[in-house]
């Protein structure tokens, strides 16, 4: 492996080079645009923390509605109910 690494080497150092001039500019450009990238993310902020109060809000009246639909229902089990299929007598006895 150390042989195909070292000609992978030769071949980069027998390469041409890139021109360097105008790389300055270049780098300048590049951290101007993420400064304008990090501008824009700050002026949605709002929006995105709108978004995250509405989901929250949705999820908490879902929450809600659930939770007084499952307290509406008798939480009681009784072994002579209409919901007895799943006790172990039924099941072992074989009777439905």
């Amino acid at each position: 492996m150390s042989d195909e690494l070292d000609q992978m080497l030769e071949v980069l150092r027998r390469s041409p080079t890139a021109p360097l001039h105008g790389l300055e500019g270049q780098v300048w450009a590049r951290i101007d645009s993420a400064r304008d990238a990090r501008r824009m993310s700050g002026a949605l902020l709002p929006v995105r923390a709108a978004c995250v109060i509405a989901a929250l809000g949705v999820g908490l009246a879902g929450g809600t509605l659930t939770a007084a639909a499952a307290a509406r229902e008798p939480s009681e089990i009784s072994a002579f109910s209409v919901d007895a299929h799943l006790a172990p007598s039924t099941l072992l006895g074989g009777g439905r």
